[in-house]
């Protein structure tokens, strides 16, 4: 790494500050989303059950993560479709060799946990290929304009790791459409800085022709709602999780102390004075009044904080839109037709992220060709061609029932490879079966063939 400058000018510096506030505003709610959807909760034990539970535990119940895999786990994409057939080819494969089979999963949960997740599309100078890579929201502030609503610029900040004995340093990058601009800070001074492989500062980000290739940043948000940046799924139920939390540590308060029945003696002296709760206890109590008497209280029933989870749940499944039996609080899953209706909601939700998310992906495909076309072999001119994004089917699915529905839609004339991609088939399977098809039909004309020839000859 070359050190280009020792301090920026005044205007550099005020950027860098408002790049750090910017991602000091959103890390807090980033930061409170990822420990929620990871269980970490806030929860406070009473000094008694402090006593029987060891500190590791956490009294919490976590839905926080039913309600975001629920949903993420119905986004699944399967294809593209393309009319030129071999960017559409290469658009699968360059998926499969970045291995997104697992990172789409990676991207939409964190969308959907925090409101926003990036990819970034870069060469990779090994492999000589377009490469994606998932890029943590706490490090990226996206710039959109105001009059395209387009990103003009994004940076990228993080805490390098230092080596042994080197102290650490701040990187940040600045990604425009046309370059990138490097920036080091070393005990608060920031400064240019160019890594050795670069040929100069800023590194220029443009095709063969010197066109700019765009900002490589693909944002991925979950409901916008015309905003800069997205909407967590779980921020406005946390205060729900909080509270059932709280009616777990009273279920277990009633439980440690009132569960069972507690005995009592009043002026009889039974050669104990303190107050113990346990089963099969008596407390001892006296008085001024004269007599003496024993008695018993009644157990406590747990019903109220029972019901109040319950009444919780049934909050966070509604105000979430999340079928309540995924929660599996009580009573099976439903079938039919009552399972269909019970997940309508989420079906519903996973659909309108698929025009949103589907939007991105097929950012990521332009911007991936671009980038080839710039640095590698050309695979085609996609012109005004549409890239749309294929995904497979998001509802829970009776196959006989389905597999009828897709007989009624082949012969209503939808294509068959339309129909392969509803039936949840990739298009590796899809392409698969096409030459499986074609070989079939070259055998039976050989079989056919060859019994009209030996017909001929009079072997049959």
């Amino acid at each position: 790494m070359v050190l280009l400058t020792n301090g920026l000018d005044p205007v550099a510096e005020s950027l860098m500050r408002w790049i750090q506030q910017q991602a000091d505003e959103r890390r807090v709610d980033y930061e409170l989303t990822r420990r929620y959807y990871g269980g970490e909760h806030d929860t406070a034990l009473t000094d008694r059950l402090k006593k029987f539970l060891p500190p590791r535990l956490q009294f919490r119940d976590n839905f926080m993560n039913v309600v975001v895999d629920s949903l993420s786990e119905r986004l699944s994409v399967i294809g593209y479709e393309v009319e030129n057939e071999a960017i559409g080819q290469w658009a699968w494969q360059l998926w499969e060799l970045n291995r997104m089979d697992y990172l789409q999963s990676v991207i939409h949960t964190e969308t959907i946990m925090l409101g926003d997740s990036y990819l970034l599309c870069d060469w990779d100078e090994i492999n000589q290929r377009p490469r994606w890579t998932h890029q943590m929201a706490e490090m990226i502030i996206p710039h959109y304009d105001e009059n395209t609503r387009e990103i003009d610029w994004a940076s990228k900040k993080w805490i390098q790791r230092p080596r042994l004995g080197e102290e650490p340093e701040t990187r940040l990058n600045l990604y425009y459409s046309d370059r990138v601009e490097k920036y080091v800070a070393r005990g608060g001074v920031w400064s240019k800085y160019q890594d050795e492989r670069d040929e100069g500062w800023p590194v220029p980000w443009v095709d063969g022709s010197g066109e700019p290739l765009g900002v490589p940043f693909i944002h991925f948000r979950n409901r916008p709602m015309g905003s800069d940046f997205g909407q967590s799924e779980i921020l406005n139920v946390i205060p729900m999780q909080d509270l059932l939390n709280k009616s777990l540590i009273d279920m277990t308060m009633i439980l440690d102390t009132l569960a069972f029945p507690q005995r009592y003696t009043l002026n009889v002296n039974h050669g104990s004075s303190r107050l113990d709760i346990m089963p099969g206890s008596v407390a001892e109590f006296h008085s001024e009044y004269d007599g003496g008497s024993v008695g018993q209280w009644a157990a406590a029933s747990v019903d109220s904080p029972l019901k109040a989870i319950e009444t919780l749940v049934q909050h966070i499944a509604g105000t979430t839109r999340t079928p309540q039996h995924l929660f599996q609080i009580m009573g099976g899953t439903p079938s039919g037709e009552a399972l269909k209706t019970a997940e309508s909601g989420l079906v519903q939700k996973a659909k309108q992220r698929m025009v949103g998310f589907g939007n991105s992906w097929e950012d990521a495909v332009a911007m991936a060709l671009r980038v080839q076309e710039a640095f590698g072999p050309s695979v085609g001119d996609l012109g005004d061609d549409q890239i749309k994004t294929t995904w497979d089917d998001p509802e829970t699915r009776n196959e006989q029932s389905h597999l009828e529905a897709m007989k009624s839609k082949l012969e209503l004339g939808i294509t068959k490879h339309q129909i392969w991609r509803e039936m949840g088939y990739n298009q590796d399977q899809i392409d698969q079966m096409d030459e499986d098809v074609t070989s079939e039909r070259a055998a039976e004309t050989n079989i056919g063939a060859e019994i009209l020839r030996n017909f001929q000859m009079g072997e049959v």
